[in-house]
C-alpha cells in the first residue's frame, strides 16, 4: 500500500489533520524562505538553488529554529479549524477570491525578492522561478485563509443591531431622547453600564478628549514642534526668502506662514509654530472623533468603536505626527474627513434625507483636502465625478450637483490664480515621473552596454546620463530627479518620454523590477526598512529634530532642553510599538492596502456600488503613493491609514436592509 493509499484509508478527521499538518509545514517553510533568503553562490544558481534554499530551511526547522517548528504547528491548527468551519457552513470555493489570492501571492513574492535580492526571480534563473511559483502558491493559500476569516468577521461580528429599540430608533418609531433614556435606565444596574451608556450617547465628545489627552505629551514635550527640511522650505517660500513654489502646496505654506508671523508679532517664533500645531491638532482630534462617532451610528459593535478610538489615540505614529509641523499631519486628517463626508452623503441620499448644506459641505471638504496636499486631487477629482454620476442615477436635484462641481472647480481656479497672478511656480513635472526615472536609471545601471547611442543622447538631453547608474537607489527616486539637465533644449522632455516608452519593449523585465523596487512597500509584507533609508522617509517616519540643513534663514526655533529625556522616552516607545506583534500591524502599510481591497470585495458581493466610491478613493491614493518618490513611506500613506477605520461604517446591516427594500 502506497503512502497516498494509507492516507486515503484513514478516518476523515485524521486525513484532514494530516493534510493540514503538511500544509502547515509547507506554509511555515514559505514564510521562512521568503524572509530568510540565503546567500547563493553562482554555481548554486546554475545547479542547485532549490537544494540550497531547502538546506538552510532545514537548519531553521530543527532545534536551532524551534520558533518555526511551533509556527508550522500553529499554522496547521489554524488550517484545520478553518477547514472545519468552512465545511460546517457548507461554503463553496470563491473563484474571484482565489484569483485575488494569487495576485496577492505574486505581488508579495515579487516585493520580497526585490527587498532581499534587488531582482525578480525571472532575472536570477529557472530554479528561482520554480521557487517563486511555490512561494506564490503558499502566500495565496495563506491569504485565502486570512481573507475567509476577515470576510466572516465583516459579515457576522463587527456590525450588528444591538437591540430592537435601536432598530426602532433607526426606523423613526422611537425618538433619540427615548432611546437615550432606555439606555440610561438599563445602565442603572451598574457603574460600568452607566458609563457605557453615557459614552454611547456622547461618543464623539468622549473620543475627542481621549485623543487630545493622549497626544498632549507629544505636543507639550516637543514644544514648539518638530520640524524637518520641508517645514523650513514652506516657511522660506512664504516669507520670500526663496521663490514662491507649489512644490509644497502653497495654501498649506500660507496657513503655516500666517501662524508664524502671528508668533513673531507676539514676540516668539516658537509660539507661532506652537499655535499652528495646537489649533491644527484640536481640529484633527475633532475629525478623528467624528469618524469614531460615525462608526457608532453605523451600528458597529462598541468594542470596534473603542479599538478605532485607541487606534487614533494610542498608536505612536499619530501622536508623533501631532507634534510635527509638516503638512502631512493635517492632510491625512482632511482626507479622512473627506471619506467620512462622502459616506455620510451617500447614506443620506439613500434615505432621502440629504440637504443642500450636505452637498455644499462635501464640496468644501473636497476642495480643502486638495488644497492641503497636491496628490489628493488625483483621488478627489475622479471619485467626485463618479459620485456625481451616481447621484444623477439617484435623480438628485441638478443644482446640488452643480454646487459640488463648482466647489471642485475652485481648486483649478485657485491654481490658475497663484500661478498666473500671485507668482507661484508650479512643481516640476519630474515630481510625477518617479517610476519612469527609476526605470531609466536601472536600465542604464544593469543594461547600459546594450543601450544605443541615439537613446543615450536623448536621455542625456533630459538627465545627466553618466551619473545615473552611480546614484540609482531602488527605493528612492530623489537622486535621479536631482540629475535633471539644467539647460534642457526645447522638446527634451517629450523626446525623453518617447525614448522611455520605446525602451520598455526592449527591457520589460528591468522596467518591471524598477517599478516593483520603487513600490513594493505599499502592497507587499516585507521587513521594515531602516530609519535612515529613503532620505529618512522609509518605514514609519517619526521626525524628532527641529533643525534644518538647508533652509535655515535666521529662524530661532529650539526645544526646551530640560525635557530631552522625556522626549527620548516617547521616541523609544514608538520604536518598541513597531516590534510588538499584532500592534505593529498599525504601522504595516500592506495590511491597510489588502484590508481595504477585501472590504471592497465584500461590498462588491453585496452589490452596494455607491459604497465602493470611498474604497476606490483610498485605492487611488495608494496608487499615488506607489508613484511617489519614496517606497514604503508611511508619511505619504498616512491619509489612507487615517481613513481606513471609516470604511467599517460601510458594514451597516441596517443600510443593507434599506437598500433591499
Amino acid at each position: 500500500m502506497t503512502g497516498s493509499d494509507k492516507i486515503a484509508a484513514m478516518p476523515r478527521r485524521y486525513r484532514d489533520g494530516v493534510i493540514c499538518l503538511f500544509l502547515g509545514i509547507f506554509l511555515a517553510s514559505v514564510f521562512l524562505a521568503c524572509y530568510s533568503i540565503p546567500e547563493v553562490a553562482d554555481e548554486d544558481l546554475a545547479n542547485g538553488t532549490i537544494v540550497t534554499v531547502l538546506a538552510e530551511t532545514s537548519q531553521w526547522l530543527d532545534g536551532y529554529g524551534i520558533v518555526w517548528t511551533f509556527l508550522a504547528l500553529a499554522v496547521a491548527v489554524v488550517l484545520y479549524w478553518t477547514w472545519l468551519h468552512w465545511k460546517n457552513r457548507e461554503e463553496k470555493l470563491q473563484w474571484r477570491l482565489i484569483i485575488l489570492s494569487l495576485v496577492f501571492g505574486a505581488a508579495n513574492v515579487a516585493g520580497l525578492c526585490m527587498y532581499n535580492m534587488d531582482a525578480l526571480p525571472v532575472s536570477v534563473g529557472k530554479a528561482w522561478m520554480v521557487m517563486a511559483v511555490l512561494f506564490t502558491v503558499g502566500w495565496a493559500i495563506a491569504f485565502y485563509v486570512a481573507a475567509y476569516w476577515f470576510l466572516w468577521l465583516l459579515e457576522h461580528k463587527l456590525c450588528v443591531l444591538s437591540s430592537d429599540r435601536e432598530k426602532e430608533q433607526w426606523d423613526g418609531s422611537v425618538s433619540e431622547s427615548e432611546a437615550r433614556s432606555a439606555k440610561n435606565g438599563a445602565g442603572a444596574r451598574g457603574g460600568w453600564k452607566r458609563l457605557a451608556a453615557v459614552l454611547d450617547c456622547h461618543i464623539g465628545l468622549a473620543a475627542f478628549f481621549v485623543i487630545l489627552l493622549c497626544w498632549l505629551p507629544w505636543i507639550i514635550l516637543y514644544y514648539p514642534a518638530s520640524m524637518d527640511n520641508d517645514v523650513y522650505w514652506m516657511l522660506a517660500s512664504f516669507l520670500g526668502d526663496i521663490p514662491k513654489t507649489n512644490h509644497h502646496p502653497w495654501f498649506a505654506s500660507c496657513v503655516l506662514g500666517v501662524f508664524y508671523k502671528l508668533g513673531v508679532r507676539l514676540g516668539s517664533e516658537n509660539l507661532g509654530i506652537f499655535l499652528f500645531v495646537l489649533v491644527r491638532d484640536i481640529l484633527i482630534a475633532a475629525i478623528y472623533a467624528g469618524c469614531v462617532r460615525l462608526l457608532k451610528k453605523s451600528g458597529v459593535r462598541r468594542a470596534v468603536c473603542v479599538i478605532a478610538l485607541l487606534f487614533y489615540a494610542v498608536t505612536p505614529v499619530w501622536g508623533a505626527y501631532a507634534k510635527h509641523a509638516f503638512k502631512d499631519t493635517f492632510s491625512a486628517a482632511l482626507f479622512c474627513l473627506y471619506i467620512v463626508s462622502m459616506i455620510v452623503l451617500i447614506r443620506k441620499v439613500r434615505r432621502a434625507q440629504a440637504s443642500t448644506l450636505d452637498f455644499l459641505g462635501y464640496g468644501i471638504i473636497a476642495l480643502l483636502t486638495s488644497l492641503f496636499r497636491n496628490n489628493c486631487i488625483y483621488s478627489v477629482f475622479p471619485i467626485t465625478l463618479l459620485l456625481l454620476v451616481w447621484l444623477l442615477k439617484k435623480r438628485e436635484r441638478w443644482y446640488r450637483l452643480l454646487l459640488v462641481f463648482v466647489c471642485l472647480c475652485m481648486y483649478f481656479v485657485y491654481n490658475q490664480y497663484i500661478f498666473n497672478v500671485a507668482g507661484v511656480s508650479k512643481g516640476d513635472l519630474s515630481e510625477s515621473m518617479s517610476i519612469m526615472l527609476q526605470q531609466t536609471a536601472r536600465t542604464i545601471k544593469y543594461r547600459g552596454d546594450e543601450i544605443s547611442e541615439e537613446e543615450r543622447e536623448t536621455i542625456n538631453g533630459y538627465l545627466i546620463y553618466d551619473e545615473l547608474a552611480e546614484v540609482y537607489d531602488p527605493i528612492l527616486s530623489d537622486p535621479i530627479k536631482s540629475r535633471l539637465q539644467s539647460d534642457q533644449e526645447d522638446g527634451a522632455t517629450v523626446n525623453y518620454l518617447t525614448t522611455w516608452a520605446k525602451m520598455f519593449f526592449e527591457y520589460p523585465v528591468t522596467y518591471l523590477e524598477a517599478f516593483v523596487g520603487q513600490s513594493y512597500g505599499y502592497y507587499a509584507f516585507t521587513p521594515k526598512h531602516e530609519y535612515w533609508e529613503g532620505n529618512w522617509n522609509a518605514n514609519m517616519t517619526i521626525f524628532d529634530w527641529i533643525g534644518s540643513n538647508g533652509w535655515d534663514y535666521g529662524y530661532n526655533f529650539y526645544y526646551a532642553g530640560d525635557w530631552e529625556s522625556a522626549r527620548q522616552v516617547l521616541d523609544k516607545w514608538a520604536d518598541v510599538w513597531q516590534e510588538i506583534p499584532v500592534l505593529n500591524l498599525t504601522n504595516t502599510i500592506a495590511f491597510y492596502t489588502w484590508s481595504i481591497v477585501l472590504i471592497g470585495y465584500y461590498i462588491r458581493k453585496k452589490k452596494r456600488f455607491g459604497d465602493l466610491l470611498p474604497i476606490l478613493a483610498l485605492l487611488v491614493m495608494v496608487l499615488t503613493c506607489m508613484a511617489s518618490p519614496v517606497n514604503d513611506c508611511f508619511r505619504y500613506y498616512a491619509p489612507v491609514a487615517a481613513s481606513a477605520p471609516a470604511l467599517l461604517a460601510l458594514l451597516d446591516k441596517r443600510e443593507n436592509d434599506e437598500i433591499k427594500t
